[in-house]
């Protein structure tokens, strides 16, 4: 079984001109929406899978997690307060024009437009400031969802997204800051050769998934 690791650093949110807003920018990152209620980010990545898929090989998912060291940490701020993390895994590339949507609508979901079975991992997790916590607080988790086709590929690339978003749920007693540590995703797959009319089914069907982008 192959091994693929992925890192993605950690996202600090303050207030900034009485907006949600991360005051970190790291690499690959984007700040989708900005307000005095909340933020959302976006961190993108991908596994490399052209020496794979360059043998004519299809890649067969064995294990997916996504793994962070603790829950989101938060200073300041009212009950309520909460982070919303999304990490999703797909074999076509989300337009930057769509990222936003696909989040409100859920990736690979009715009305989205990444297929189920491009849709290899996604995992929700909200955590959330309760009432019998401190100034200084490890957000609880409140709840943590799964699904994904993980549909075996012979794409050259899965794409890794990671939605971030901080939640402020009173304007009048703002939190000062959330931490959101950064995360591990790890891939473990099978690459092995098939019959030659499955491979090249595979092959014929992720090219036409990724230009249906170009037609939109």
């Amino acid at each position: 079984m192959k091994l693929l690791v992925k890192g993605l650093g950690q996202v600090l949110f303050g207030i900034v001109g009485g907006q949600v807003a991360p005051t970190t920018n790291g690499p690959n990152m984007t700040t989708l929406i900005a307000n005095p209620l909340y933020a959302l980010v976006v961190q993108q990545s991908y596994f490399d899978l052209a020496g794979m898929t360059q043998r004519e090989k299809t890649l067969f998912f064995r294990s997916i997690t996504g793994q962070e060291p603790y829950n989101p940490s938060i200073e300041g701020g009212h009950t309520g307060d909460d982070v919303r993390e999304t990490i999703v895994l797909t074999t076509s590339p989300i337009p930057a024009d769509k990222l936003l949507t696909e989040y409100a609508l859920g990736v690979g979901l009715p009305q989205s437009i990444t297929d189920w079975s491009q849709l290899v991992y996604y995992r929700f997790r909200n955590c959330v400031r309760t009432t019998d916590q401190g100034a200084t607080a490890i957000l609880a988790t409140l709840s943590q969802n799964n699904m994904g086709s993980a549909y075996p590929t012979a794409s050259d690339r899965v794409y890794i997204y990671r939605f971030i978003q901080a939640n402020n749920a009173d304007q009048s007693a703002q939190f000062t800051s959330i931490l959101v540590p950064g995360c591990q995703v790890i891939l473990g797959a099978d690459v092995k050769e098939e019959p030659e009319f499955q491979y090249l089914y595979r092959l014929m069907r992720s090219y036409e998934l990724q230009q249906s982008y170009d037609e939109d």
